[in-house]
């Protein structure tokens, strides 16, 4: 990514910028949702303490990419 175009994630569909941080939170994201579903399979319940954590984890750093980009975006 160079010159500041925008790419769409394989991973998330989401559009990525040319930010580091972005594609950090990006991975994270769906490193978080891979152990969410794995936790799920294994645990057969939504209601389960690790999937719930999980979740929560999961919320966290959604919020925390939705934020970054929305500031992101203000800067452009």
């Amino acid at each position: 990514m160079t010159g500041g175009m925008a790419m769409t994630c394989a991973k998330t569909g989401l559009k990525l910028l040319s930010s580091s941080s972005i594609r950090r939170l990006e991975d994270e994201i769906y490193a978080l949702r891979m152990k969410m579903e794995q936790s799920y399979v294994e645990e057969a319940t939504f209601g389960s303490e690790k999937v719930i954590d999980l979740s929560r984890r999961l919320d966290k750093k959604i919020n925390e990419y939705m934020q970054f980009r929305r500031s992101w975006a203000q800067q452009s």
